[in-house]
């Protein structure tokens, strides 16, 4: 019944508009994944946490391709590399993060990675937010960026 009402539901936002046809449809890449698109650089220090030379990567990117700023993903690995760089570049973080959303607001990783630096600042509510609206557009409790800020939320909690 819970599955049959979930098809409704989902059928029902997308008719109305709410949600892009491709929500769910669409995997985001993980931020630490080689890809082949303009970020297979940036991707490549994510993953060995060299933060600043992700930061040079995505700047150079940017001044050579200007109309990069204009994707969600280029505000997503730029949000996720200034958290990393430390606390005094959070605002910032959760700045691109907030663009990355105002340009596709089904981008589920960086709803998962404003709540985690929501909780940096421990924004508990807001994180927690953040979590309902991935559930919305996961239409489940099973895809991993909820898992993996409910997690983080538990934790913060006490309740891991």
């Amino acid at each position: 019944m819970r599955a049959v009402m979930k098809r409704v539901l989902s059928a029902w936002v997308i008719a109305a508009g709410l949600l892009p046809l491709t929500v769910g449809a669409e995997p985001r890449p993980d931020p630490y994944d080689s890809g082949t698109d303009d970020f297979v650089d940036t991707r490549r220090s994510l993953r060995d946490r060299d933060w600043t030379q992700a930061l040079a990567h995505l700047e150079t990117i940017s001044r050579q391709n200007p109309e990069v700023i204009d994707r969600s993903e280029y505000h997503n690995l730029m949000g996720y590399t200034l958290r990393h760089l430390g606390p005094d570049r959070l605002d910032k973080a959760i700045s691109h993060y907030q663009e990355a959303l105002r340009i596709d607001p089904t981008h589920i990783q960086a709803r998962e990675y404003l709540g985690q630096a929501y909780l940096t600042l421990n924004r508990i509510d807001l994180a927690q937010e953040q979590l309902k609206r991935i559930e919305a557009t996961c239409l489940s409790q099973t895809c991993e960026p909820w898992q993996s800020l409910n997690q983080a939320i538990l934790a913060r909690q006490g309740r891991h």
